[in-house]
């Protein structure tokens, strides 16, 4: 195999967490009720804070962020799948599209980043 070949490899390997992820939340979207989810006040806000965030970590592992001038494609790249999210929710029965959860995802996706930049500096500053 040329290198040429085991470097497009490698970089198409590194999108698997992400694609796994992907999937999984767009699987979830398409149920009308999750069951054990929590159920205070805003829960849903939370999960989704959480969830794109950690899509956004490994989003950013894919595109290769390696300062925080570059934070920016991951988190439009996961902000615009939150979109996509919430509009695909809108033809789920039991299920709403709100603008707020899309700011959870947005604002999950650039916590996720952040902390996918300070784990990098930190591998690599030893």
């Amino acid at each position: 195999m040329k290198a040429d070949n085991k470097t497009l490899l490698y970089r198409l390997l590194k999108w698997i967490p992400a694609l796994i992820i992907f999937s999984t939340s767009w699987y979830l979207s398409s149920q009308e009720h999750i069951e054990h989810m929590p159920s205070f006040w805003n829960a849903d806000k939370l999960v989704h804070f959480v969830c794109f965030g950690g899509l956004c970590f490994w989003v950013s592992f894919a595109c290769c962020t390696k300062n925080f001038s570059k934070v920016w494609i991951p988190v439009l790249i996961v902000s615009l799948y939150g979109i996509i999210d919430e509009i695909h929710q809108s033809f789920v029965p039991g299920r709403s599209t709100s603008v707020f959860d899309w700011m959870a995802d947005t604002a999950g996706a650039f916590l996720g980043a952040c902390v996918f930049l300070f784990v990098i500096k930190k591998l690599f500053k030893r």
